[in-house]
């Protein structure tokens, strides 16, 4: 199933002197199995359009489907949320438990799940983030490291096992390693079948890891695009006012240069330049 969005527009505070266009008639789909990167500035309305997806803003205009339900229409709040998992900026500040297995229960139990199928839940969440259920399960989860914290607030939003899986700026505050963890965690989560949106500013995660794009500028939608496409073309990035992958940039600056070649990843660079140059790429 998919996610359909039409028309979408969203006003904050209407007819008063503070009215402002967060989102002004955007329409794209993100087909099932996505792993859709959404981009564009602060206040372009990456964050107004996430928090639509599981009912955190109100439709006012315009209409949703989400896997089949009608954002437009009278839905069931809990099954939205148990659909859509949101993953927010910081997560570890989400955690409020005790220990970390009563923090990961916190959303299944909120779904009227058994006690088995809670427990098994948490245990199956925690392990998919790499962490040690058995060690760290009885542990308070503000005594973990930064990077622990981060994955049990994660698990805390696959426990309830959704559909579809949103993350914004899910690398925020991390150290090299740390992001490159938390992004290669993200494939194996999405061997588990969820559709996973990130939001993030760095263009060079978005490339490597995403196979569709939203561009959002102003509260219009730019397009939707490949990573080859949008960062092949890069007037689009370059008028926006945002960053080029770094491949993107090596290949522009060869491009200004004579040497005609167009790359969105660092193998694709290398594939190019070599053809370019008249070589093979084994």
């Amino acid at each position: 199933m998919s996610i359909v969005i039409k028309n979408l527009t969203h006003v904050y505070s209407p007819k008063t002197p503070f009215e402002r266009i967060a989102l002004d008639d955007v329409t794209f789909t993100i087909n099932d199995g996505d792993y859709f990167g959404i981009i564009g500035h602060t206040g372009s309305g990456k964050s107004t359009l996430i928090s639509h997806l599981n009912g955190l803003i109100k439709l006012t205009k315009g209409s949703i489907n989400v896997n089949g339900i009608d954002l437009g229409k009278k839905y069931d709040y809990k099954k939205l949320r148990s659909e859509v998992g949101m993953v927010f900026q910081y997560p570890e500040y989400q955690l409020f438990d005790e220990t970390v297995e009563s923090d990961v229960s916190f959303g299944p139990r909120n779904m009227g799940l058994s006690e088995d199928e809670i427990k098994d839940r948490a245990a199956w969440a925690i392990k998919l983030v790499g962490l040690n259920y058995d060690k760290i399960k009885n542990r308070s989860p503000f005594e973990l490291s930064g990077g622990q914290m981060r994955r049990v607030a994660l698990a805390g939003v696959l426990a309830m096992r959704p559909k579809v899986l949103v993350l914004d700026e899910p690398t925020a505050g991390l150290d090299p390693r740390g992001k490159k963890e938390i992004l290669d965690l993200t494939l194996k989560i999405k061997e588990q079948g969820p559709t996973i949106i990130m939001i993030s500013h760095n263009m060079d995660e978005i490339a490597a890891y995403c196979n569709r794009i939203a561009v959002l500028g102003a509260g219009k939608l730019e397009g939707v695009f490949s990573p080859s496409e949008l960062f092949g073309q890069s007037e689009i990035i370059e008028r926006l006012g945002l960053a080029l992958p770094t491949p993107a940039l090596i290949a522009k600056k060869l491009r200004d240069r004579g040497v005609s070649v167009t790359a969105s990843d660092m193998d694709g660079l290398v594939q190019a330049v070599l053809s370019a140059k008249g070589g093979n790429y084994a």
